[in-house]
C-alpha cells in the first residue's frame, strides 16, 4: 500500500500543478504517511512512522524517482508503474533485511 499511496498522492499534485518538485514529493510522502498514521491509530498501535522503520525514507524514494522519470521525459503511466515498484521494493527489502533509521541518543529529561 505504500508505494500506491505514495505515487496517488504524487500524481494528484502532477495533475494540480505540474512538473513541481516539493508539491508533487510533499504530497506523495504526506499521502502514504499520512494513511499509514491513521491506519495504526484505527486499530489502536503505535504509528510505525514514529519507529525505526524505513517508512518515510522509501517513500520518497519511490516518489523520487517517480518524478525524476516525470522530468526526464517519461510517460506517466511508466513512471507510475516504476515509482510504485522502488517504493514498495524499498519497504519490503528493508523488512526482510531487518533495515531501521538509527534511534535518538540522549537524556529527554
Amino acid at each position: 500500500g505504500l508505494g500506491i499511496f505514495t505515487i496517488i498522492g504524487g500524481t494528484f499534485a502532477y495533475n494540480l500543478f505540474g512538473l513541481n518538485f516539493l508539491a508533487i514529493v510533499f504530497a506523495g510522502v504526506l499521502t502514504a504517511v499520512g494513511g499509514g498514521i491513521l491506519r495504526d491509530v484505527f486499530v489502536n498501535q503505535v504509528p510505525i512512522v514514529f519507529v525505526k522503520e524505513l517508512y518515510v525514507t522509501a517513500s520518497f524514494v519511490g516518489i523520487f524517482v517517480f518524478y525524476f522519470l516525470l522530468y526526464t521525459g517519461a510517460e506517466l503511466y511508466v513512471a507510475t508503474i516504476v515509482g510504485i515498484v522502488i517504493a514498495t521494493g524499498t519497504r519490503l527489502t528493508a523488512m526482510k533485511f531487518n533495515w531501521h533509521l538509527p534511534k535518538v541518543k540522549g537524556n529527554l529529561d
